[in-house]
């Protein structure tokens, strides 16, 4: 499994690093994913955050369910809140809702992935596969780049472009 992985991303990793942006279930599909990587964690932490934008380019609702990935023993949905001056972490056990022709951004300080007891080292430059699963459009294999750091603001990729559906 370990050598189809990495077939995988050194053959098919360039291009989607080039691109920049990932039709998610071949050409002409409703969700669009962009900006997909993991936290490089700290040395000799097992607990890590990944982050991506999804675009919901169908007609109908759709929902991010959860997420399941190999790289860790638990994989969910979080997000970060202001309660009283203090920043708080909860599960997202509904979900994240996307609306028809709408963004949901999963970044650092608000909607994210966590994974807990990352089972093996990872180091940034490297890349892994996480599933993300939709009530309707249903699993979604997706490459994760890991990369150093928070990605700050002022370097986040804000993606346009219009397509005739």
């Amino acid at each position: 499994m370990y050598r189809q992985i990495m077939f995988f991303i050194f053959c098919f990793m360039p291009a989607f690093v080039l691109a920049g942006h990932h039709e998610s279930k071949g050409h002409g599909s409703d969700m669009h994913i962009m900006d997909a990587w993991i936290k490089e964690p700290l040395s000799g932490m097992d607990t890590t955050a990944a982050y991506l934008l999804i675009h919901n380019h169908s007609e109908d609702s759709d929902r991010l369910m959860g997420v399941v990935t190999d790289l860790s023993e638990v994989a969910e949905i979080h997000e970060m809140t202001l309660v009283d001056g203090v920043m708080k972490m909860r599960r997202v056990d509904a979900g994240v809702s996307i609306a028809p022709d709408e963004r949901a951004s999963l970044e650092p300080g608000g909607l994210h992935i966590m994974l807990f007891n990352v089972n093996r080292e990872i180091h940034a430059g490297e890349a892994y596969v996480i599933s993300l699963n939709f009530k309707r459009s249903g699993q979604v294999d997706i490459p994760f780049i890991v990369k150093k750091g928070v990605k700050p603001k002022s370097e986040q990729h804000d993606h346009h472009h219009d397509h005739d559906h």
